[in-house]
């Protein structure tokens, strides 16, 4: 997984929970999962949980079967 953080910003609308809150610009990469919006420090923990998830459940991260 490969998550780019690009900016900081005191106050915006987190783009998941739509408050205004500190932020971070996030990218998860060649995904496409979240490209390029504003998420909330809280948010961002939770992204990252179900990027994980996808990731761990995703047939091409499975060993193949003998």
């Amino acid at each position: 997984m490969s998550v780019i953080l690009t900016a900081f910003h005191d106050d915006a609308q987190c783009t998941w929970c739509e408050k205004s809150k500190e932020c971070v610009t996030v990218d998860f990469g060649s995904t496409g999962f979240i490209r390029n919006q504003e998420l909330c420090f809280g948010c961002l923990q939770k992204a990252l949980r179900v990027q994980a998830r996808q990731e761990s459940k995703s047939p091409r991260n499975k060993p193949a079967s003998p």
